[in-house]
């Protein structure tokens, strides 16, 4: 198959999808009161699934890239780009982790112990998530908790990475269909061995999803065309209906019981994808609204906030706060501390980025 080389582009409106994403997160594991209307956005799950299909998209959509205009895909530069971006924070965290219990111990702060307790070689070589599989906990310091799906990334990349190495172009939709089946399948045996699915055959489907808007920008224009024709209203209302399947389709007991919401949110997402690509008639959230600009700093809201979630919560109990007050007060200060990571520590490496 001959296709013509492409220049990587920017797409608009990830970088507030990753917020919002985001946010599902961290209502999953904040108070929020009984009864409250976030308890319909408490989906932890959902929004990392987001983050994975999005992840999906742009991987693939690079690494087309760089074989369409190299005819190869050099391996080496996109390890290290990816490793600039995501293994200084996280082994940042993975250190602030490992010396909480003394900082605690040496405050004579209240420590819970519930959860296992870390084994540090897995941590940092990105097998925390089997770690949590093997004995069905989390571990007992955060941010440990949620690093699963950073574990999950990491697989995907070298994965992908070689599997795209070594195959042609033209038989991407054959890796994805095949993705999407061992995905659903794990799924099944994992639910019957009572095994939580936190691993990447478990989740590749996600990933899979990701990866059909992105070989259709590339290859199929015609169809991104044809979507372009759709009015711009209609894109939006879809989006409302999105929203509305996280609020209300993980709380219908069929919904909850059979392996189909890999299906259901992973088509959801990435028709809403293919929604934002195009000349016109997109569905937008600008770069420069509040959701976008937030967005730039997702990687280090997801890692910092149940640090901050669990030191608010403490606050709250000893001065008798709200637990809006809690929600509210622990947000704002995991953005105020995203925000300085991301200036003041990962751009200095992201910047290295252009070397490579």
């Amino acid at each position: 198959m001959n296709f013509e080389k492409g220049k990587r582009i920017h797409f608009h409106t990830f970088d507030s999808l990753r917020f919002l994403s985001f946010l599902l997160v961290f209502i999953q594991h904040a108070p929020v009161p009984e009864g409250s209307i976030l308890r319909y956005f408490s989906r932890g799950e959902v929004g990392v699934s987001f983050f994975f299909v999005l992840s999906g998209f742009l991987i693939t959509y690079i690494l087309i890239l760089e074989k369409l205009n190299n005819q190869t895909i050099p391996l080496k530069k996109f390890f290290k780009r990816r490793i600039l971006r995501i293994w200084p924070l996280y082994y940042a965290m993975v250190i602030f982790a490992f010396c909480t219990p003394y900082i605690i111990n040496f405050f004579h702060l209240p420590f819970s112990n519930k959860g296992y307790e870390p084994n540090w070689l897995l941590t940092i070589t990105f097998l925390e998530n089997y770690k949590m599989m093997s004995t069905g906990m989390l571990a007992n310091v955060s941010p440990l908790p949620v690093i699963w799906s950073l574990c999950v990334e990491e697989h995907f990349y070298i994965i992908w990475g070689c599997i795209m190495y070594f195959i042609s172009l033209k038989n991407i939709p054959k890796l994805i269909v095949v993705c999407i089946f061992i995905s659903f399948v794990s799924r099944i045996i994992y639910h019957i061995l009572g095994i939580s699915s936190l691993d990447i055959f478990t989740n590749i489907s996600y990933f899979a999803f990701g990866a059909i808007p992105a070989y259709l920008f590339v290859f199929k224009k015609h169809i991104i065309r044809k979507l372009s024709m759709i009015p711009s209203i209609y894109k939006y209302l879809y989006f409302f209906i999105v929203i509305l399947a996280i609020a209300l389709l993980p709380d219908i007991i069929f919904f909850k019981h059979i392996q189909i919401g890999i299906i259901i949110f992973g088509i959801l997402f990435s028709v809403l994808i293919l929604f934002t690509l195009g000349d016109r008639n997109v569905f937008k959230i600008s770069d420069r609204s509040i959701f976008g600009r937030l967005g730039k700093y997702t990687y280090g809201l997801y890692l910092i906030h149940t640090i901050c979630l669990v030191l608010f919560d403490r606050i709250g109990k000893r001065y008798d706060l709200s637990n809006y007050t809690v929600i509210i007060s622990a947000l704002l200060f995991t953005i105020f501390l995203a925000y300085l990571s991301y200036h003041l520590f990962e751009k200095q490496f992201l910047k290295l980025k252009k070397s490579v």
